[in-house]
Order: C-alpha cells, then structure tokens, then sequence
C-alpha cells in the first residue's frame, strides 16, 4: 500500500488543505481517506484519470471531512466517469450524502452518469471492498467518528478521522505498519480532539510501527514547532507530513532509511 497525503490540516488552516489521504493498493485499487473543503481539488491536482477512483471513506459528518464530496462527483461527472464508485462511511452516509448534493446541486445526481454504490459499516463488521478489508471502531469526538483500518493481506493502515483513541481504537490498530492520526494540540487540551501526547501513548500501547500526526491546529503547527520537532527527535517513529508526501506503508517512509528527515519550515 502506498499513501499519498493529499491535505494534513484541520478545518481552519489557511496555510495546510483539510487532512485527506489518497491510499494505493499493489493491486490497482485507490481509496480516498476523508474529503473535506479542499480535498477534491487536491486529489484531482493529483489524479487526472476520471476513473481511478474506488472509493471514498467518510469518517464524520462534520464540513471539514465529507463537504468536498458534491466537488468530486461534480468533476467526476464532467470528466465523463462511467464506473461506480463506493462511498462507505457509518449509518447516515447514504442519507447526508444525497442531502449534501441536493443542497450542492439541485437535481443534479439524476443525471450524475455512473452509480453510487453506498456502503454503511460499524464497529465488529468487516467489509470486503477493493481488495482491501475495512474494520472500524468508533473515536471520543463531538460528533459519531469511525476510525478506519485497512487491511490488503500484506501490511496494514489505520486513519483515524478526528477524535481521541480509546480501548478500542488501541485494539483495532494493534501491530498496524502506518496510523495517520488527528492531533490537534501538543497535549490533551481540547475535549474530543486528540493530541501529539495522546498519539504516542497511542503508539507505545498498541504496538503501531509508525504514526503520522496530521489535523494539527494551525497556531500550534507555527507557534509551537520547535517544541514539536523536539517531541519528534525523541521519537523516531512519529513524523509530521506534508502535503504531497508519499510513502510506502511498511517501508521506511518520508523520514528516509537512515531515520528523521530535515522538515522545511511551515510558511508564515
């Protein structure tokens, strides 16, 4: 598996797109974590074929993680898609989906061209889609959040979508090779928000390889980056990405094989 990480910020940040991950499987198969805001032109900034696209995951239904999605179809339809494309998320995805683009664009998903192929999971199902195995377990946030783990039989990747882990986050991404994990600040400030301290205990608990901090609230990524970037030199296996990394789910990743990467600052 291979994830491209298409935004890392939380809703608010002018200088990062909504965190959005566009994840790659060796088999062909593509799966949009997430599609916020700015998501849809990220992604397609990305991706220029119309059909590329397996599915899309919807953590929440909150702006900043599924109001991208009446842009992605919109594009999807002008570009001439013609295969169906999955939209999986929890029960009410199907229902706030078609409200979204109705209020989006009036009318239009009569004539959307390809077909939407809904899939509605929770906690303790497995669902079997694009090659992959999808397995969830709900977050501490202000509003019913999955976390998801994809499985292609080789490695394993956990997302988080927003909000904090608990037992059974820790036991659903045990031993995974990649989390990509919300952490808005540096230390469990914010009820329903993870933090970079609350990632680590996550860490350390569950085993987990490597783990991603995205989401970061924008005045602690600039305020507050030395003190992040020495959290990060302690731990080797905790990183910060930026838009338009890739890296290969079990492999070294962006830090490089020697270790931590030199990371530009953000901008101003």
């Amino acid at each position: 598996m291979k994830a491209l990480f298409l935004g890392v910020g939380e809703a608010c940040d002018p200088g990062h797109g909504n965190t959005s991950v566009l994840v790659s499987t060796p088999a062909g198969a593509t799966v949009l974590l997430d599609c916020g805001f700015t998501a849809a032109h990220r992604f397609f900034a990305a991706c220029a074929d119309p059909d590329r696209l397996d599915a899309a995951w919807i953590s929440h239904f909150h702006g900043d993680h599924f109001f991208g999605i009446p842009l992605l179809l919109l594009r999807f339809w002008d570009m001439g898609r013609r295969r169906p494309l999955a939209l999986v998320g929890q029960a009410g995805t199907e229902e706030k989906i078609r409200a979204l683009m109705e209020m989006a664009y009036p009318g239009f998903m009569v004539k959307l061209g390809f077909a939407l192929r809904f899939h509605e999971t929770a906690p303790g199902t497995t669902l079997s889609l694009a090659g992959l195995r999808w397995r969830t377990a709900p977050t501490l946030h202000s509003q019913p959040n999955l976390g998801l783990l994809l499985d292609d039989g080789r490695c394993r990747l956990y997302y988080s979508g927003d909000g904090r882990p608990g037992d059974e986050v820790a036991g659903l991404a045990r031993g995974c090779d990649l989390a990509i994990h919300e952490a808005f600040r540096i230390e469990d400030e914010v009820v329903g928000h993870g933090s970079i301290a609350g990632c680590r205990r996550l860490k350390q608990k569950a085993g987990i390889r490597r783990l991603a901090l995205v989401h970061l609230e924008g005045r602690v990524r600039r305020e507050r980056r030395e003190e992040i970037d020495a959290i990060l030199a302690r731990d080797q296996d905790l990183f910060l990405p930026r838009e338009g990394d890739e890296l290969e789910v079990g492999a070294a990743g962006p830090r490089g094989p020697a270790g931590k990467r030199p990371v530009p600052p953000d901008p101003p």
